[in-house]
């Protein structure tokens, strides 16, 4: 694992004031040297702030149907790892209620962080647009960073249709590479919004890192929204809706971007 990558998974700890002295020190060491990690540590520190703008008003809402499945569904995941952490999650997950857990302090803690920011995003997308642009944006520059390196491939479409199918469920239409709109489809992942997970499918548009979110069971109006030096533009199809998120100081992108809203369905 790289230094970079190191520091990017740690960020959300060290933004909510929750590692030990020494490594939040060689944290800010590395981000005084690396520009890149340091504009993701400030992007992170931003999706805090509105968490925390928001969680006064919305502290009284009640809590979105499934996020406690959705919470227990990310403790069978964390199991899967190795070790006794991992066997310990595994005992959470399946055999007990997770309210009624002791025995592992840093699972509960992270589980609640989940479920809190999980409950505040998923609330607040639903009223704004913009925080669901802001989220979504946040993410699109996080995994680019550390999921996409500059000479990844060319992918089969119908290969990672196949994925996302296997591994999640998602019976969802990748549009595939188009070299006459100059666009490369390079990867899709799993990641996580207000709503619980959703497909992130990864393009490259002449060297420009572009992004197609698709969110099942939401709809929103159609919208272009600038956020975090991004635009985001929003449109829904059926029970979907889609959120292609590319940098607002890039090329021409007009034929990209049609063809990403024409192909996604």
């Amino acid at each position: 694992m790289s230094e970079c990558q190191r520091i990017c998974e740690r960020l959300t700890a060290y933004v909510d004031g929750t590692l030990a002295v020494e490594e939040r020190a060689g944290i800010e060491r590395h981000l005084h040297a690396c520009p890149p990690c340091e504009r993701a540590a400030r992007e992170e520190s931003g999706g805090r702030a509105a968490l925390r703008h928001c969680a006064s008003r919305l502290r009284s809402e009640a809590m979105p149907p499934g996020l406690r499945t959705r919470c227990a569904a990310l403790a069978r995941a964390h199991a899967e790892g190795d070790g006794s952490e991992a066997r310990a999650g595994a005992v959470v997950a399946t055999t007990m209620p997770w309210w009624r857990v002791r025995f592992v302090p840093s699972l509960l803690v992270a589980l609640l962080l989940v479920f809190t920011a999980s409950a505040v995003f998923s609330l607040a997308t639903r009223r704004s647009d913009g925080l669901l642009a802001a989220q979504l944006t946040a993410d699109h520059v996080k995994c680019f960073r550390v999921f996409a390196p500059p000479n990844a491939p060319d992918l089969d479409a119908h290969q990672v249709e196949a994925m996302l199918a296997s591994r999640y469920g998602w019976d969802v239409h990748v549009p595939p590479s188009s070299p006459a709109e100059g666009i490369k489809l390079i990867g899709a992942r799993r990641c996580l919004y207000g709503e619980g997970t959703m497909p992130h499918v990864m393009y490259r548009v002449n060297g420009d890192d572009v992004s197609l979110y698709i969110l099942k069971g939401t709809t929103h109006d159609a919208a272009d929204i600038q956020s975090l030096g991004h635009r985001s533009r929003m449109w829904s199809k059926g029970a979907f809706t889609y959120v292609l998120v590319t940098p607002s100081d890039a090329g021409e992108l007009t034929p990209a971007v049609r063809y990403v809203m024409r192909e996604a369905h």
